[in-house]
């Protein structure tokens, strides 16, 4: 199954998107594979997390239910979300398009993999956790970014949460794949902590391979070249020469 659009966050098939990378994870890549990492790796702690009205609302609607109970609903579901950062797994790109110089620094990347939403989705290949359990759902979306202090949330379910980040955050204007895998779990299959990699049609999803770091071309283009993707190398605009 390719991956599918997540409902009110689609983004367009012809959106450019980039991945910036290290050559290690690069020449990972290149093996055939995209890593989709737990949320609970990334840096942002407020990553599944929801904004202060929902909380308001959260807390309000547990309440009207159950007066006595409502504090221990509500740490229950707490706990329920807050686990979910391990159980979501979550490949990131960047849309835009061009070249985008924060992105190669805060990446620290050597070069950077451009394709699009539909080269995306096209390329992703079946999952499973074993080969004898049934296959897991990927979804694609573009992130909605909110003050969490004052915003109410677009979509606050189990998944939706994962599809919006603060607003601190916004310049990586980020494509995000999904693989939810709340479910398995329930059902008895165990859900490694680590991330997992998913297996692509390579040539589905590079458009271009750009290297910015020259000391680094001679190893990127021998690994596209074993994998016949040697037309899609080019030079990072950012090693143009000015003419004064």
């Amino acid at each position: 199954m390719a991956g599918i659009d997540y409902r009110g966050f689609e983004a367009t098939d012809d959106t450019v998107i980039w991945r910036y990378m290290a050559t290690p994870r690069l020449i990972d890549l290149l093996s055939g594979a995209l890593y989709f990492a737990p949320a609970e790796a990334f840096n942002d702690e407020f990553e599944g997390a929801i904004s202060t009205p929902e909380q308001v609302r959260r807390l309000t609607t547990l309440t009207s239910v159950s007066q006595e109970a409502s504090q221990d609903l509500v740490s229950a579901i707490s706990r329920s979300f807050q686990d979910l950062r391990r159980l979501t797994k979550i490949n990131c790109w960047h849309a835009a398009t061009h070249e985008n110089i924060a992105m190669w620094e805060r990446y620290r990347a050597d070069a950077v993999i451009v394709s699009t939403v539909g080269r995306l989705k096209r390329s992703l290949r079946e999952f499973r956790l074993k080969s004898t359990f049934a296959e897991e759902k990927i979804v694609v979306g573009c992130v909605h970014y909110l003050d969490y202090s004052v915003d109410s949330m677009r979509d606050r379910t189990m998944l939706g949460v994962f599809l919006q980040k603060r607003l601190e955050y916004r310049d990586e204007n980020e494509i995000r794949a999904l693989l939810p895998l709340r479910q398995a779990e329930e059902f008895g299959v165990v859900v490694p902590h680590a991330g997992v990699k998913v297996e692509v049609d390579l040539r589905e999803l590079i458009a271009e391979i750009r290297i910015r770091k020259v000391e680094h071309e001679a190893e990127i283009r021998a690994a596209a070249e074993r994998e016949g993707l040697a037309g899609t190398l080019r030079l990072s605009t950012l090693t143009n020469r000015p003419t004064y």
